[in-house]
């Protein structure tokens, strides 16, 4: 009885995986273009939909940060001072884990617009505190917080460090706008 059993498995299996072998390509499908109203409201209602994770990851993997780590939403006080984490609806927060670059990637989303223009300050703070650490601890890293970007856009702020905040910023606005 054991064997019918154990051959069954595998005779089940075998076609199993005959069966996913092969040309797993699908037909072409013909599509016409939507009317241009239609594919703004599309591209709108993807950017309601993005997800703070999903910015910041699409950053790192375009910009290097050494040693990337991501904070949690619960440590965010520590550093954003002034920060009220209870309005933050979500949020990704990647810092460097040594300490030795001042690169910071952090991607809100706030409850109301005036949760997030509330936030501002609290942001431009944690800012101005890395200048100055970073003034002296590692002055050939300055550059990056010298073009650093705090943007609010609705119930979305932002706060990019990188040595590529220029282009940072262009992968936030093609999710948050």
């Amino acid at each position: 009885m054991k064997k019918k059993i154990i051959c069954a498995a595998l005779l089940t299996a075998l076609v199993c995986g005959a069966a996913s072998c092969g040309n797993n390509s699908t037909p072409a499908k013909t599509t016409t273009a939507a009317p241009a109203a239609t594919t703004a409201a599309v591209t709108e209602a993807a950017k309601s939909d993005a997800k703070a994770a999903d910015v910041t990851k699409a950053i790192l993997d375009e910009i290097t940060i050494n040693s990337a780590f991501e904070k949690s939403k619960e440590s965010l006080e520590d550093y954003f001072d002034g920060l009220d984490i209870s309005t933050i609806s979500d949020s990704s927060y990647y810092i460097c884990a040594s300490g030795a670059y001042p690169d910071e990637i952090a991607v809100f989303k706030f409850d109301s617009a005036d949760s997030a223009k509330n936030a501002v300050a609290a942001v431009n703070d944690r800012l101005d505190y890395q200048k100055t650490t970073y003034k002296d601890y590692t002055p050939e890293e300055y550059y990056k917080l010298e073009d650093a970007v705090v943007e609010q856009s609705g119930e979305w702020l932002y706060y990019l460090v990188t040595s590529d905040n220029t282009k940072a910023k262009e992968i936030v606005k093609n999710f948050i706008g």
